[in-house]
């Protein structure tokens, strides 16, 4: 590697991704990803559909602020988990399982075997995640399904990178919690 080329790699890894130089290419780029980040969230996708609307219309009137060489997509990210937040405390809702969820689970059996089935672990799962704390989900969303550094996810809460690893290491022992019921 030259001299020039481990001088550009230092530069981009210090400032995060390259920039972007439009709007229309920090959607091309990003958009798909973080619009998968709020289907992981909101585990509905007309709701990822509108939160990724309005994250995408915020990020359109700020983008000329920002400055070229940041984050564009710690940034984005950033706006959509807002919206999440946003939309969680507007409309006051605690995930909760209703009668129908809740009679939608199987009853647990005395097969070993059986209750190891990966598929009814992903369905138990499911609901855990839902009842997590908003910043605990998106910390654990963003780490384990979308691969962001605890500095971005740090970035998307607006806390440090000691309180987002806590986010993440909380929100992994409450599932684990949650499993080890399972196969109690």
């Amino acid at each position: 590697m030259t001299t020039t080329t481990t001088a550009r790699k230092a530069d981009r890894d210090a400032c995060g991704p390259p920039g972007v130089e439009s709007f229309e290419e920090l959607i091309d780029r990003h958009g798909p990803e973080v619009h998968r980040f709020l289907v992981n969230l909101t585990r509905n996708p007309a709701e990822a559909d509108d939160l990724y609307q309005d994250a995408a219309l915020k990020a359109f009137r700020a983008f000329g602020r920002l400055d070229r060489k940041a984050n564009h997509r710690a940034w984005f990210f950033r706006i959509a988990g807002n919206a999440f937040l946003s939309d969680r405390r507007k409309h006051g809702r605690v995930d909760r399982l209703d009668e129908l969820a809740t009679a939608a689970i199987p009853a647990p059996t005395d097969d070993a075997a059986a209750r190891l089935d990966a598929g009814e672990a992903l369905a138990r799962i499911g609901p855990m995640i839902d009842r997590l704390p908003p910043k605990q989900r998106m910390a654990m969303i963003a780490r384990k399904q979308h691969d962001l550094g605890y500095s971005e996810i740090a970035r998307l809460l607006g806390c440090s990178e000691a309180a987002a690893r806590a986010n993440v290491h909380e929100a992994v022992r409450k599932l684990r919690d949650g499993l080890g019921e399972l196969l109690a």
